[in-house]
């Protein structure tokens, strides 16, 4: 081999990653009696507390002396032990080299004779010929799992780290990695300590619907369901605290999501036919190279994180998810081997991430930790430059469970790639999980560090498991699913109903929202523990939204005759991230049957005005008189409002403040609303106005009350917030 022992190391997005080999991690050649032979004592040696796990697509089993954290001098001296046996025992061969790295996570890297290699475009076929044959390298699979790229073959002799870093230095090559297999345990630990299910008091909530523009779909997406107008009726959702504390409930008076929208749930595949899931198919099995994505019957994980995310709202079972109207894209990208380990490739990671850009997923959840990759991480840019069209797929990536200083791959991604998220977990305290917070789960704690984008739940989550006794075990579902695996898919599901709101946000636009409306919950702004703090999901569909509105209608009797009248009270604002410039706007009031109109204002403002995006920048128009129907011994009144409005995206990542110059030489889009009104006597007194109090601006900046007015009639519910 080309290095030193101290010096082993491949290459991963062009850089070196450090390699030990695992005094942990032990592989062997599987051997070929029956299945009483395949235990650690089959090698005539006593490893107490080790396990033995068995990866039968290569022929191998790994024997584990130790769960993680520092190896012990007697976990040592077990180990020498037991590969002195496995070397002197006749019947079982040594199997290929077992490495971790120096990155954050207990992972085992194991060095199958396999190797990626992507060629440069300029090199002739002969060359590339020649330069495999000099490692007897033989090609398996070509344009795997990316574009140019070929999955090679390597003799049993050959060193597939030291093949890997040879072709990656040639002049020939773009880039070369081992195939390892990756052996991570999951970003979950789940323990039932007591069995217990934590119950949140439901807060009282109000919800109104939210229609499209002229009634049509959004941008190619399914029109956005109208919210309940009661919480979900479902058994499980009382225990759903986490959905409380990140204002779900809240975002659901905007959008409860679209079925347009999905989220690819990149993990160990999904129950297809779970009574609480809505699928897009085909869903994709990245593990065996088919369309069957299903789970075996241990691995819950996919489907508990598809629940968080997705599970439907209102059908009377489980809980609700996050984007309850969503839809869920499952990936399988691992198997579980037991102890709460998985077994996969980079290729295969990769893989399941392109298939699902390709399938349509909007959103991409990721609840797991590899060994760094250039495959994987140009699958993520993948995502960002040909996701949605060109607009780039959200990603969520989890920091891991280590409690502990340092971001595991592919979270640790988020500096560099757009539209990426690192998620770690937070508690009902809205502390960040660590083993001393006050959930009293003592065992993990969420990983921490300069990467942290943000906080969502992760302890005592209620969620979707496999039908039956599989899974996690004893039903349908669990009550205490936790871990950076359950926070990575409240961030995939907020992302989602962002989505639903604008289909066409570009993907580092939905990152800066959830970073712009997150809570502070370690006051001083960004920090290693938090990032920019615990999602809120109603402030982020209040920043997706392009213009909201508000109006108070009041009734006055004038004349001799007590005629009616409405006084209406307008304000157009902006709380959002797109600069706004408001056109045009009619007020008018119509006859009892709609089928003519009595009176009408217009504004006409030449130039618009101009509201600036996040601030809530406003337009009022106050003490607005148009006739109604009747007197004040009966009558009733119709009213609708109108708008014209250009709205402008931001410029760039970050979404900086563009001054109108910048503005204009972006392009436009012109929109136009409306939305109706009407009451009648004997409805409610002729004297007060009925008033509901909607929303504020998330970017209020003076501390005034300017919340939005909206009147309505309680009764026949004929307004709608109507927020686009």
């Amino acid at each position: 081999m080309p290095e030193d022992e101290g010096e082993r190391y491949y290459y991963a997005d062009g850089k070196k990653v450090g390699l030990t080999t695992s005094r942990r991690f032990l592989a062997v050649k599987a051997p070929d009696e029956d299945d009483s032979r395949r235990g650690a004592t089959a090698f005539g040696v006593a490893t107490e507390a080790a396990q033995v796990m068995e990866l039968p697509e290569y022929d191998l089993a790994v024997i584990a002396l130790s769960d993680g954290g520092g190896v012990s001098a007697p976990e040592e001296r077990r180990f020498d032990a037991v590969r002195s046996a496995v070397e002197a025992a006749p019947d079982v061969a040594s199997g290929p080299e077992v490495y971790e790295t120096t990155e954050p996570g207990p992972e085992a890297l194991i060095a199958i004779p396999e190797v990626v290699v992507k060629f440069k475009e300029d090199v002739p076929e002969d060359a590339r010929t020649r330069l495999l044959a000099k490692h007897k390298a033989s090609i398996k699979q070509e344009d795997y799992p990316e574009p140019g790229a070929d999955l090679v073959e390597l003799p049993a002799d050959k060193d597939p780290v030291a093949v890997a870093n040879d072709l990656h230095e040639s002049d020939l090559v773009e880039f070369a990695e081992p195939n390892f297999v990756h052996l991570t345990p999951r970003p979950e630990e789940r323990e039932f300590a007591n069995g217990s299910t934590m119950t949140i008091e439901d807060a009282p909530m109000t919800r109104e619907g939210l229609d499209t523009e002229d009634g049509a779909p959004l941008d190619g997406a399914d029109t956005v369901a109208a919210a309940p107008a009661a919480p979900p009726t479902d058994p499980g959702y009382a225990s759903q605290w986490g959905l409380k504390k990140i204002k779900a409930p809240e975002a659901w008076d905007i959008s409860m999501g679209s079925t347009g929208i999905s989220v690819a749930i990149i993990d160990e595949g999904c129950d297809l036919g779970h009574e609480d899931l809505v699928y897009k198919a085909p869903g994709y099995d990245a593990y065996q190279g088919d369309n069957d994505p299903s789970p075996l019957p241990a691995d819950g994980h996919g489907t508990s994180c598809a629940g968080v995310a997705n599970a439907k709202a209102n059908n009377g079972k489980g809980g609700a998810g996050v984007a309850p109207n969503c839809k869920v894209l499952p990936v399988r990208i691992a198997k579980g081997v037991g102890g709460g380990f998985w077994d996969t490739t980079s290729a295969k990671v990769a893989d399941g991430i392109r298939k699902a850009v390709e399938r349509g997923a909007d959103v991409l959840s990721n609840s797991y930790g590899v060994g760094p990759s250039t495959l994987v991480t140009n699958a993520f840019t993948y995502a960002q430059t040909s996701g949605r069209g060109g607009r780039g797929c959200p990603i969520a990536a989890a920091t891991g469970n280590g409690d502990m200083l340092g971001v595991i791959y592919p979270a640790r991604l988020s500096p560099t790639i757009r539209g990426f998220l690192a998620v770690g977990a937070s508690n009902e305290w809205d502390q960040r999980k660590s083993k001393t917070s006050l959930d009293g789960e003592t065992w993990w704690g969420s990983n921490f560090g300069p990467e942290v984008d943000v906080v969502a739940p992760g302890v005592h989550i209620y969620t979707t498991d496999i039908t039956g006794a599989a899974g996690y075990g004893g039903g349908n579902y669990i009550p205490s699913f936790n871990g950076t695996s359950s926070a990575t898919p409240h961030v995939a599901g907020v992302m989602a109903l962002i989505l639903s709101v604008d289909p066409g946000l570009r993907s580092w636009e939905v990152e800066d929202i959830i970073k712009l409306t997150a809570d502070d919950i370690t006051p001083g702004g960004r920090d290693q523990q938090t990032g920019f703090g615990r999602i809120n999901a109603r402030r982020a569909l209040e920043a997706a939204s392009r213009i909201w509105y508000s109006i108070t209608i009041g009734l006055e009797f004038l004349g001799a005759g007590k005629e009616c009248f409405m006084r209406a009270n307008v304000r157009m604002f902006n709380p959002g991230i797109n600069t706004v410039r408001l056109d045009a706007l009619t007020l008018t009031s119509h006859n009892p049957s709609w089928t003519s109109e009595i009176d009408r204002l217009e504004y006409r403002p030449n130039p618009g005005n101009v509201l600036a995006p996040r601030t809530s920048q406003d337009v009022r128009l106050n003490r607005i008189l148009l006739r109604a129907n009747g007197n004040q011994w009966s009558w009733s009144y119709r009213w609708a409002l109108s708008w014209n409005y250009t709205y402008w995206r931001p410029s760039a990542p970050g979404l900086p403040l563009a001054t109108m110059e910048e503005v204009e030489s972006q392009g436009l889009t012109v929109k136009s609303q409306s939305v109706r009104g009407s009451g009648d006597s004997p409805t409610r007194p002729a004297g007060t106005p009925d008033v509901v109090r909607g929303p504020t601006g998330a970017g209020i900046q003076d501390g005034s009350d300017r919340g939005d007015l909206l009147t309505v009639d309680r009764q026949t519910r004929e307004i709608r917030i109507v927020i686009r």
